[in-house]
């Protein structure tokens, strides 16, 4: 999310959930939505065991964003983490060994 543009970005299963009904129940809630682009969700970067709340998602997204060459974290409250990163600063397991200085156990999504 970026407070200083009003914007979003949403990562939906499009096999339960359609862009528009997500725009339509922002709506309700009192905000103004539009869809601007559809793709294609990422794979997810890793998978980490213990994100149980919003406080353990924000230590773990805090252990990745420490890292030099991470420029954006994205971590839902199951098991999935999604992680922008520059290779030529920042390897896959150098995510993996933060979050896990973090306490939680973690391993590499699919390619």
């Amino acid at each position: 999310m970026k407070l200083e543009t009003g914007q979003a970005q949403v990562i939906y299963d499009d096999t339960k959930q359609t862009a528009e009904r997500l725009a339509t129940t922002i709506d309700r809630l009192g905000f103004q939505a539009a869809v601007v682009a559809v793709k294609a969700a990422p794979e997810p970067t890793l998978y980490v065991e213990g994100i149980t709340d919003r406080a353990t998602a924000r230590r773990v997204e805090k252990a990745l964003k420490a890292l030099r060459g991470v420029t954006l974290v994205t971590v839902d409250t199951g098991t999935q983490v999604y992680v922008r990163y520059d290779p030529a600063l920042v390897q896959p397991r150098d995510l993996v060994a933060a979050v896990e200085a973090a306490g939680f156990r973690a391993r590499l999504g699919a390619p």
